[in-house]
């Protein structure tokens, strides 16, 4: 009998250890890591089946998972980030892309500035041409830019939180390069599924820092942002360049994104071949804080806007000008960068300057319900 139940005990433990193989070598170990991985990434708030589904089912790994702060503290301000990439498969036996996605959250306003003198304060849009406003009830913007060489598409959501509780950036990068489609952002569908990364984790986040924002509708639509071959004649503009005039060959082209709720927005300039001879940016929210850090605070700079000063100019030989928006402590920031050496441009070139400022500001800040921005000039005010 007791020979009988050792035999037993013996099949039982053979079992158990050829079904733990079966799983392990089956991958069942790495899809229950990795689902346990993405779970926990950024604090719990990314959203797992939409993170696997986008970067398929071979082996992910994590890095630059860090979580400091809290949306409530005084002295240090949140600040979440995550990386989630694929694992190049060797000799796989068909080609094997690398992707990625890098998630960044941030409360608003930033607390902890001194501490970072050297870096800019949030995730910014990568690409010269304008991003597009992501609509649907969202405040945030689509982008497409280039990282060290490699295309990415970055969504950003600005959270308004409940009163008291400061706000929530959340900026999502996906690795463009990293798929076999040969267009990914001329599929809808692929648009969608990068977008939707970021507004589910601002879900969560909201949910998971008590922001208690309203959110916006789930995504069904993602916007195509404009790309170079993508122009109109600033009179026919209709967007974020409405109201701006052509001046001769220097000003005879121009990008620009639909009007929409955006904490970025950006207008571009250019001449008869295509070359950028302006480039206009609208800064809200955290984009304004982060502009006037990298504008003013990084080069031991006083910051102007502190002590009451409106409009300027930059230490490049742009012009910015400001303007007071509801429910922000912080001011909108609006600024335009010329293209050409600051010593070759007339007093005419700057005279145009200021008024197409100033044309872009009114009209931005208009759409956002603000104050209307100060007026542009030469000397700041």
């Amino acid at each position: 009998m007791r020979r009988r139940a050792v035999r037993v005990g013996a099949g039982l433990g053979a079992l158990v250890l050829l079904t733990g193989g079966l799983f392990f070598f089956t991958g069942g170990y790495d899809r229950w890591s990795t689902g346990r991985m993405l779970t926990r990434a950024c604090d719990g708030v990314l959203p797992a089946d939409q993170v696997r589904s986008l970067l398929g089912e071979g082996p992910l790994k994590a890095g630059g998972d860090d979580s400091e702060g809290s949306l409530d503290g005084t002295t240090t301000s949140l600040r979440v980030t995550c990386g989630i990439s694929r694992v190049t498969e060797k000799n796989a036996g068909k080609p094997v892309d690398d992707g990625s996605v890098t998630v960044t959250i941030n409360g608003v306003p930033t607390l902890t500035r001194e501490d970072r003198r050297y870096e800019s304060l949030y995730p910014t849009m990568r690409s010269e041409l304008p991003p597009a406003p992501l609509g649907q009830g969202w405040n945030g913007a689509f982008d497409v830019g280039d990282e060290h060489g490699e295309a990415e598409a970055t969504t950003t959501v600005l959270l308004d939180c409940a009163p008291g509780r400061g706000d929530l950036l959340i900026t999502v990068a996906v690795d463009v390069d990293g798929y076999v489609d040969d267009s990914p952002l001329d599929n809808p569908a692929r648009r969608i599924a990068f977008a939707r990364i970021a507004t589910d984790t601002a879900a969560n986040a909201s949910h998971r820092w008590n922001c208690h924002a309203d959110l916006g509708e789930p995504l069904t639509t993602a916007p195509l942002p404009v790309n170079k071959d993508e122009y109109v004649a600033p009179a026919d503009a209709k967007g974020t360049c409405s109201g701006i005039t052509a001046r001769g060959t220097s000003v005879a082209r121009a990008w620009e994104s639909g009007r929409g709720t955006a904490p970025f927005e950006a207008c571009v300039l250019g001449d008869t071949e295509g070359h950028t001879t302006y480039r206009l940016a609208a800064h809200y929210g955290p984009y304004a804080e982060g502009v006037r850090h990298d504008q003013f605070e990084r080069s031991g700079d006083t910051d102007p806007i502190g002590g009451g000063q409106r409009s300027g100019v930059l230490a490049d030989g742009g012009y910015w000008t400001t303007s007071a928006c509801p429910g922000s402590g912080e001011p909108a920031f609006f600024s335009l960068i010329p293209y050409s050496d600051k010593a070759t441009r007339s007093d005419a070139d700057r005279a145009y300057e200021l008024s197409v400022l100033k044309v872009f500001a009114d009209r931005s800040a208009a759409a956002h319900h603000c104050a209307a921005p100060a007026v542009p000039e030469e000397g700041g005010r």
